[in-house]
Parts: C-alpha cells; sequence; structure tokens
C-alpha cells in the first residue's frame, strides 16, 4: 500500500480504534512522511472542504500516539492549527501553529518552520491583532525571500494586505495584493492567483474604482469555480455583495450575501458565516428595515464577540447603533455607538472610530442638537482628509452641510452639498447623491427659489425611483422607499404654499402605498414548490406548542418561530426576486386626477388624508374639483378619542348578560365619541361629500377610524352614504377600474374555534344564498384546501379567527384546522376573486408602515388579485356577525354592489336601534 492510499484510508475512518488498526496493520509506512501526506491532504482541501481538515487533524493525532516523534508531533500541530481555524478556535489555532513553527526550527529546518506562519498570520487577523500578525508575517517574509520560495512569500504578501486594509490603508494593501499576483502568475499558481484577484477586486472596491473591481472579481469567480474553491467562491460572492451594496445596487447585494451566507453555513465555518449574516443586517439597515437589521445584529453581536473578532464586533455595534437611532431608541445607540468607538481604538483603527463619529453626530442632528452635531463633524476633518476611503469623505461632506442648512447657514452649505453632490455623482456613491439632492432642494425652498426647489426635488425623486425598480420583493421596495420618502413630502410641501392642490396631490401619490399598487392588478408567475412546505410545517407546530406552552417554554418557542419567520421571509424574498410584477418593472406610475374624476362621477367624493408632524390635513376630491383643509386634528387627539370609543365598545364586548339593561345609556356613550371624531375629521368637508358616496384614504392612526359609523349628531355617516376605503387613490382606480362581473361561483370555509363557536353554522346558513358553493368545514377547512381552491372563485368567504401580529405584520393569520394561513401564504396565491370576505376577528387591522403602506391581511390579498374585500376592525360578536352576513349577501345577490350591500345591512341593524359595536366592524376596501 502506498502512503498517499493509507493517508487517505485513515480520512475516511471516523473511529479512533479503526484507525489504530489500520496503523498497526501498516507499521512500515507509519512514519513522517505519512504524516507530511496528510498535511498535504489537509492543505489541498481546507478551502473547499473545511470538514476534511478536521479529519485530517484526527488521523495524524493518531499517528503521533502510536509513533511519537518530534517531526511527526511538529507537522501534527501544524495541521491541528489549520483544523482550528476552520472551526473558528482562533486562539488555539495561534497555540499550535506557533508549536510547530518551532519543532521545525529546532529541527533545523528554518524554511519550512515559516510556513506554519502562514496559517498563524490568518488567524491572528481573524483576532484583531494585527499588530502580532504583522510582526509574524514580516517575519516569515524575510525567510521565505531568504530561500526564494515566491509562492509562500506571496502568500504572506496576500495576507499582510488583508491585515493592512482591515486598518483602512488601501493603498499599502494593493501594493502587497499586486506584488502577490505577480509572484502567483509567474509560477502558474491559478487557485493562489484566483484569491490574490479576490484581494484586488476588494481593495480597488474600497478605493471607489468599480471598474477594475468588477473585472477582478469576475476573473476570480470564474477561476474559484472552475477549481471548485467552494469556500473562495462564498468569499468572492460576499465580497461581490458588498461592492454592489457600495454602488447602491441593492438587490444584487442581497442575492449575493445570502447565496455566500448559505455556502459558508453548509461549510461549517462559523466565523464566515458570522460575518455573512452582519453584512445582510447592513443591507436591512441601508434599506430602511431597522426592525429587522436590529434582530440580526443583536443576535450576531454576542457571536462576534465569543468568536473574539473585535473589527467585526464593533463594526455590528455601529451599525446597530444606525437601526437603534432610526427607531428613535436614542439612548441605546448612544450606547452601541461608545462601545464600538473603544472597540475601534482598541484596534488602532482611527478611520473607522471617526465613521462612529459621524454617526453619532447625524444622532445629534435628528435630536435638533446643531452645534453639538456640527462640532463633532468639524473635528472629524483631519482624519477625513487622511483616509482613502472616499465614501466616508462624502458621507461627512454631505452631513456637515445638512447641519449648516438646518442652521440657516445657506450660502456655506450649499456650497458644500454642491460639491458633494458633483463628487457622489461621479464616483457612483447614489444614496449620498439623493440626499444632497434633497438637501439642496431644502435650501432654494428655504431662500424663496422654488421652480429651482421644485427641479431638485423632483430629480431626488426619480433617483430614488431608479433604485427602487429593481429591488426584489415588497418588503424591501417599501422600507427603500420609506427612507426617499423626504423629497416626496418636500415637493409637496412646496405645491401647497403656493396652493396648488392638484400637483399636491399627485405628490403625495407619487409616494403612498407604492408597493402596494405596483402589485395589484399585476401579473404573477405562478407558485413553484421553493422548499418552503417543511418550514411551513414546522412554523404551524410551533404555533401550536406556543398556544398552551409554559412560562418557561415560551422564550425557546419564540425563538424558533422567529428563525422560521425568518426563513420563510428568505423564501418568498427569492421567489419574488426571480418573478418581479409588471406593473413595478414600469416604474413610477403618476396619479391621472382626469381619469379619477371620471371614475368618482357626479356619485363619489374620495377623501384622502395626509399626516405630517403629528397634524392630519385632507383632500377632499369630487368630479369637478378638489378641496384641501390643513391641519383638521392632532394625532394625539384621534388617539384619545378611539381609545374612548373602544373602551365602551369594550363594555358590550365583556359586559355579559347582565349589561343589557344599560345597552341605550353604553349606546349614548359611544354616539358621543363617534360625533367627536365627525367633528374632527368630517366635518371640515362637509361640502365636498354632500350628497355623495365616500372613498376614504385613511393615514396613520385614522386606518382604526370607522368613518361610516361617525355620526353627525343625528345620523350615521353610512345612512347617509355608502362608504369604501382604499390604501391610496391609485389603488382603489386600479381596483375599480374593470367592471363587476357577476358571481358565478363561491368558496365557503369555515372553522370554530372557543372565540367565534356559530361560525360552522354561518356558512351553512350562506351556502343556502351564494351562487355555486363549495363549503369547507371543521376538519376539511385546511390549508391544502384553500390553496388549491382560492384561485377558482368569484367569492371567498372565510369564517375563522384572524390574528393581527404587530411585531411582524406579514405573519398575520387566519386559523384553518391544519394551522395558520398568513399573508405571505395569501400573496404565493393569483386570486380572481371579485370579493374576499374575512368574516373573523381583526381581520381589517392593519401596521401601517411610511408610505401609508399597509401590512396585514389586507395587503395579501389584495396584492393576490381580489378586487373588493370585507373586512372587521375589531373583535367581533359571533351573532350578530352572522346576522349581518345573511343580510350582507342578500343585498349582493339582489344585484347590489359591495358597499350598497354592506351599508343595507348595517341600516337594517341601526333601524332596530343596535349598538355600534355590533355593526360598524365590518367596512369595505375597494
Amino acid at each position: 500500500m502506498k502512503r498517499s492510499t493509507l493517508a487517505i484510508r485513515l480520512i475516511r475512518e471516523t473511529r479512533e480504534a479503526g484507525r489504530k488498526k489500520l496503523l498497526k496493520a501498516n507499521l512500515d509506512l507509519a512514519d513522517a512522511a505519512l504524516a507530511r501526506e496528510l498535511k498535504d491532504f489537509c492543505y489541498r482541501v481546507w478551502t473547499s472542504q473545511p470538514a476534511e481538515t478536521r479529519k485530517a487533524s484526527a488521523a495524524l493525532r493518531t499517528l503521533s500516539e502510536l509513533c511519537p516523534d518530534k517531526e511527526t508531533d511538529a507537522v501534527r500541530r501544524w495541521v491541528d492549527g489549520i483544523a482550528d481555524i476552520t472551526a473558528g478556535k482562533l486562539e488555539l489555532a495561534v497555540t499550535n501553529l506557533d508549536s510547530a513553527s518551532r519543532l521545525l526550527s529546532r529541527l533545523g529546518r528554518e524554511h519550512e518552520s515559516a510556513q506554519p506562519l502562514v496559517a498563524k498570520l490568518i488567524a491572528l487577523a481573524m483576532l484583531g491583532k494585527y499588530r502580532a500578525a504583522e510582526h509574524t508575517g514580516q517575519k516569515a517574509l524575510g525567510i521565505f525571500s531568504k530561500y526564494r520560495d515566491q509562492l509562500a512569500a506571496g502568500k504572506i504578501e496576500m495576507n499582510l494586505s488583508n491585515i493592512v486594509s482591515r486598518r483602512d490603508e488601501y493603498k499599502l494593501a494593493e501594493r502587497y495584493c499586486l506584488s502577490a499576483h505577480r509572484r502567483f502568475k509567474k509560477l502558474g499558481e491559478r487557485a493562489w492567483q484566483t484569491m490574490a484577484e479576490n484581494g484586488l477586486a476588494n481593495t480597488y472596491a474600497e478605493l471607489n474604482d468599480f471598474g477594475r473591481a468588477g473585472e477582478f472579481y469576475a476573473k476570480a469567480l470564474a477561476n474559484a469555480r472552475g477549481l471548485r474553491m467552494h469556500v473562495t467562491v462564498a468569499e468572492i460572492e460576499a465580497s461581490m455583495g458588498n461592492l454592489a451594496l457600495f454602488r447602491g445596487h441593492f438587490a444584487e447585494a442581497i442575492k449575493l450575501l445570502e447565496r455566500s451566507r448559505q455556502k459558508y453555513e453548509k461549510l461549517g465555518m462559523p466565523h464566515q458565516t458570522a460575518v455573512a449574516d452582519l453584512e445582510i443586517a447592513d443591507i436591512y439597515g441601508e434599506l430602511n428595515l431597522t426592525s429587522e437589521a436590529a434582530e440580526i445584529y443583536r443576535r450576531v453581536i454576542p457571536t462576534l464577540h465569543r468568536l473574539k473578532m473585535r473589527a467585526e464586533e464593533a463594526r455590528a455595534r455601529a451599525n446597530f447603533g444606525r437601526a437603534l437611532t432610526a427607531a428613535e431608541n436614542f439612548g441605546s445607540a448612544r450606547t452601541e455607538f461608545k462601545r464600538a468607538a473603544e472597540l475601534f481604538e482598541r484596534e488602532r483603527n482611527r478611520i473607522a472610530s471617526t465613521a462612529v463619529r459621524l454617526r453619532l453626530s447625524s444622532l445629534e442632528l435628528s435630536l435638533g442638537r446643531y452645534s453639538e452635531a456640527l462640532a463633532i463633524v468639524e473635528s472629524s476633518a483631519p482624519a477625513l482628509d487622511q483616509t482613502d476611503n472616499v465614501r466616508l469623505k462624502l458621507s461627512g461632506g454631505w452631513l456637515q452641510g445638512e447641519i449648516l442648512s438646518k442652521m440657516a447657514r445657506y450660502d456655506e452649505a450649499e456650497k458644500l452639498l454642491r460639491k458633494t453632490f458633483k463628487e457622489s455623482s461621479k464616483l457612483e456613491q447614489p444614496t449620498i447623491a439623493r440626499s444632497a439632492l434633497n438637501s439642496l432642494g431644502v435650501i432654494a425652498y428655504e431662500t424663496g427659489k422654488f421652480k429651482k426647489a421644485e427641479t431638485l426635488f423632483e430629480s431626488a425623486i426619480q433617483a430614488a425611483e431608479a433604485a427602487r425598480a429593481p429591488l426584489p420583493g415588497e418588503e424591501f421596495q417599501m422600507a427603500f422607499l420609506a427612507k426617499s420618502l423626504e423629497p416626496y413630502e418636500n415637493l409637496t410641501r412646496l405645491y401647497l404654499g403656493q396652493g396648488d392642490f392638484e400637483n399636491a396631490l399627485i405628490s403625495v401619490e407619487r409616494a403612498r402605498s407604492r408597493t402596494l399598487l405596483d402589485a395589484v392588478g399585476a401579473e404573477k408567475a405562478l407558485r413553484k414548490n421553493d422548499g418552503s412546505t417543511k418550514l411551513r410545517e414546522e412554523l404551524n407546530w410551533f404555533y401550536s406548542r406556543l398556544a398552551r406552552a409554559e412560562n418557561e417554554e415560551i422564550r425557546g418557542l419564540q425563538s424558533n418561530i422567529r428563525d422560521r419567520e425568518r426563513k420563510l421571509s428568505a423564501h418568498s424574498l427569492r421567489a419574488q426576486s426571480s418573478s418581479r410584477a409588471k406593473a413595478g418593472q414600469k416604474g413610477a406610475s403618476r396619479l391621472d386626477l382626469v381619469s379619477l374624476r371620471r371614475q368618482l362621477g357626479e356619485e363619489k367624493a374620495l377623501i384622502e388624508f395626509v399626516e405630517h408632524r403629528g397634524r392630519y390635513s385632507i383632500f377632499a376630491v369630487t368630479n369637478n374639483r378638489i378641496d384641501f383643509v390643513n391641519a383638521v386634528a392632532s394625532e394625539t387627539e384621534i388617539l384619545s378619542l378611539l381609545e374612548g370609543l373602544h373602551f365602551q365598545f369594550g363594555s358590550l364586548r365583556f359586559g355579559g348578560l347582565g349589561i343589557a339593561a344599560f345597552t341605550e345609556q353604553l349606546k349614548a356613550r359611544a354616539d358621543t365619541y363617534l360625533e367627536k371624531l365627525y367633528d374632527k375629521l368630517l366635518r371640515p368637508i362637509t361640502g365636498s361629500m354632500q350628497g355623495r358616496n365616500l372613498v376614504v384614504v385613511p393615514a396613520g392612526a385614522l386606518h382604526y377610524v370607522p368613518f361610516h359609523a361617525l355620526s353627525d349628531g343625528k345620523k350615521y355617516v353610512v345612512e347617509n352614504s355608502e362608504v369604501s376605503y382604499a390604501p391610496s387613490a391609485g389603488v382603489w382606480a386600479r381596483l375599480n377600474s374593470k367592471k363587476p362581473r357577476p358571481f358565478a361561483n363561491s368558496l365557503l370555509m369555515a372553522f370554530a374555534d372557543e372565540k367565534i363557536p356559530l361560525v360552522n353554522d354561518e356558512v351553512v346558513q350562506l351556502a343556502k344564498i351564494l351562487p355555486g358553493p363549495t363549503r369547507f368545514s371543521g376538519k376539511h377547512a385546511t390549508f391544502a384546501s384553500f390553496q388549491k381552491n382560492a384561485p377558482n372563485f368569484d367569492l371567498i368567504h372565510l369564517a375563522c379567527h384572524g390574528q393581527f401580529r404587530p411585531d411582524n405584520p406579514m405573519f398575520s393569520s387566519l386559523h384553518l384546522s391544519d394551522g395558520w394561513v398568513t399573508v405571505r401564504d395569501v400573496y404565493a396565491n393569483h386570486l380572481d376573486a371579485q370579493l374576499v370576505t374575512l368574516s373573523a376577528c381583526e381581520t381589517g387591522l392593519n401596521k401601517i408602515a411610511a408610505g401609508a403602506e399597509i401590512l396585514g391581511l389586507a395587503r395579501g390579498f389584495l396584492s393576490a388579485g381580489a378586487r373588493s374585500l370585507l373586512l372587521s376592525l375589531w373583535t367581533v360578536n359571533d351573532e350578530a356577525t352572522a346576522n349581518l352576513m345573511g343580510e350582507f349577501y342578500s343585498n349582493l345577490q339582489r344585484g347590489a354592489s359591495v358597499s350598497a350591500s354592506l351599508r343595507i345591512a348595517q341600516k337594517g341593524f341601526i333601524d332596530r336601534g343596535q349598538h355600534p359595536y355590533y355593526w360598524s366592524p365590518f367596512f369595505v376596501i375597494g
């Protein structure tokens, strides 16, 4: 048997006893030469199959015990060190590799003693011990140069390049890496040449030379794939993801970094997996998905601390602080910035510490502490002048200009911002360029140059639209647009100041519910098996356990639920990334007021609310005019009135049988709140409403106001008008762009629980009224039944418990017999339903994101293709709901529209003197 064959057999043998048996049967081959065969195998696979490296380490330990000698012991420690690196045991790796180098030196093998130092340098760098790493590298480079070992010298230069890069010394990094690349190319060492190309690409990306970076990444990736260098492929993809992020190509960055993270996870490399998670969190932060980013930072910071990755921990804390600032958690943000700065100082990374100071300045700016913010930026100027990091310089320039603008030092601010915009555009920094455009627009507005301001705001909006369009998935587009709302709001403010209500409304609508508008009516790809079925089953199992868990179990179950929800979100992202809705690809669509007025006709008025700085204003649109009423109510006032209203409704919900005697008194109290809300929100526009049916477009907390139930003191609104709701004027126009068709068939599903025990009876009765009914109830009301049947029906009625998730609205859900149907599940379908009724608790509740994007069950069904929705705003009374649904569908069968049918049913309750609690929760979207 050859030693090479024996080495492979030892590696494949997983049992210690089996390895000993093999060696005893081949004692003549069990020597230092066999140890070197195992070491050579380790070096062949450690960048592609790190787990095999650890098997080689185990084989060498067995060999060293049976055949102890100094050379075998040195080689064993050497391989142990490599295996330790792949397993994330960096300090142990340093110890083993240092021992291997000393032992080889004592054996008189000076040249070979430098080779373990290459790996030692890597481990020291990952630990953030840069001075020790650089000393080790220079020592090894001296030995390799002495023996004219070009390959080893190149490896050392590569690692030295990485070390100085971590200190932001990119020009020096370039020199090291170019020298290494020349050596490898001359030697024909393709694997190391590939890694040098990746290193050069990283360096050029940091130097903002994106063209050269892209060229080197392309070469490196092609070579790494050809050579099956799996770890290196993952590294290059992660690096390319960062380059895409630098250039504002967020969709590409997300795709590459997620792909890289999955490779690292599969390869079992904890350090690299943690870094990939950090990169993904950074993109979430860039896209304004602050809660998602914060959750990853909270998870990854302890991991980075445990792995002793100080530089990465510092970066994570700095970016976590930024996410906390965006969430207005300023105290915690300061704490994270302080910790990050301390860690960077320990790293002796002055530039990174300066970047943290700029974020602290931004925090002071958001608090209106302009002098403090400016002082921080100005004190950072010397470090910014010395850095090669142009992004940091440009960020500092914009921040200083913005602060000066807030201090009304407009001439200084404009000069600095113009310079920043010009350089940002030239150096492909679109995010900073957009911010500079908006800031310049504000200066023009404040100095009375309105036409110039309009042009600047419009340019900022167009740049934001161009960046948003290719993003994968609605959540990413929503979050990105939320971060870019300021120029839209500024343009609206400009038009309102000029009394141009038409353009003001168009400006509002350009940003309002934009991603939902893109999704409504868009063509969708057929649902494919994306591997999410098992995740979904696991999630439902955890949901069911949570409902009956004891206190000590809850935290663990919640952690598992968050993990499965995150993974399902990633599946959804990939699916949406591969199939963008056509409407979204067409770019920004503007509200066509002529068409909108034609759709409204003489019978309807559209009442659109807008919120700015905690105050609500109203646009009232009819077929012949647009009115605007400014600042009719504050959010604080509305929330207070809603709290009082829901307290009154709660009296009936929890009062029991004894409350019946006080019904009239309770109704009068509820009516008082409904009148006060009317006075605030509708009385200012009674002239526009007169004799018309209403389309209400709420904003913020107004999504929880039952406008149809408001009272002018004599009658409820619904007694005079049909009332429907919409997320935006654009969404309403699109939903109503096609004429409704008759209902040919109906899907009825019911699953009763202790809160809604009568829903099975409800659908039995409805099946007698509705056309072509197909009914599933009890154990037959399954997720599979919904998925299979929902796309084929004109009318869908779901009578089951609904749950709104304010912590994660895309997992708001309906409870069927075998689990929960979430918003994501609904969105995965293509519906052709004229009407979807959710006869359940809280089905109309939504979280309202920036840009007035609704996040809840309504969003899922509208995105899936439903034309109209009938939903509930709060927990409903089971018996009253069954009666109302019967009347509603009877009216629908007689040919009345959806909103007219609901109005007739609700008026019946009013005529019978019923309390608003029983009839007002239901409302129509569409």
